[in-house]
């Protein structure tokens, strides 16, 4: 088996560069944006420039690939705005490019950010404004702050399945911790909303 992994390593230079440019599969990808309610504008921006816009909300975008945060902010009459991360994460599938394309396809893959994407679908949640009741109001804003909970759960489980078998300790726990600041800065912006909102 490894006489055949070092064959592959001993191709010539051509067909490494060649079958670099395939296997992570381009530097764009398309991502759908869901909101709640629908019809909503979003704006998708990167390191504080605009990216791509829908309007109306649900709609798909193609995105260029890259490490940096994309941020999803979008607008509603009768709602408060909502906004959402798409993170990007590192493609697995560049590991093969050691193989395939030799330190000269990871190269290339670094720098057109395809060893990155982000994930397939966001949905932003934008609150009403006004509600029914207090009780309607208190359920809404309910759901919401376990949804922030359960999520940051899940990402932080994620993280740490991954971190179980890395070296990189300091790394993990920044990770973690990036997840839990985010995860407060929701839950406070949501208290805020709760607070702000009317009741007929």
């Amino acid at each position: 088996m490894l006489s055949r992994w070092m064959s592959l390593l001993t191709l010539p230079p051509m067909l490494l560069l060649g079958a670099c440019a395939t296997v992570t599969k381009g530097t764009d990808q398309t991502v759908a944006v869901i909101t709640d309610p629908p019809g909503s504008a979003c704006e998708l921006s990167r390191e504080g420039n605009t990216i791509a816009v829908i309007n109306p909300t649900p709609g798909s975008v193609s995105l260029e690939k890259d490490k940096d945060t994309v941020i999803v902010r979008c607008e509603k009459a009768g709602h408060f705005d909502g906004m959402e991360t798409l993170a990007s994460s590192f493609q697995g599938m560049t590991f093969g490019n050691v193989i395939f394309g030799g330190v000269i396809g990871v190269g290339v893959d670094a720098a057109s950010g395809a060893m990155h994407h982000y994930p397939p679908n966001v949905t932003v949640v934008l609150p009403p404004r006004r509600f029914v009741s207090a009780e309607a109001r208190d359920a809404f804003f309910d759901r919401q702050a376990s949804r922030i909970e359960t999520e940051a759960k899940a990402t932080i489980a994620e993280v740490r399945k991954t971190c179980h078998s890395s070296d990189d300790v300091d790394g993990c726990k920044a990770s973690v911790e990036a997840v839990e600041v985010e995860r407060d800065a929701k839950l406070q912006a949501l208290a805020d909303q709760r607070k702000a909102a009317a009741v007929d």
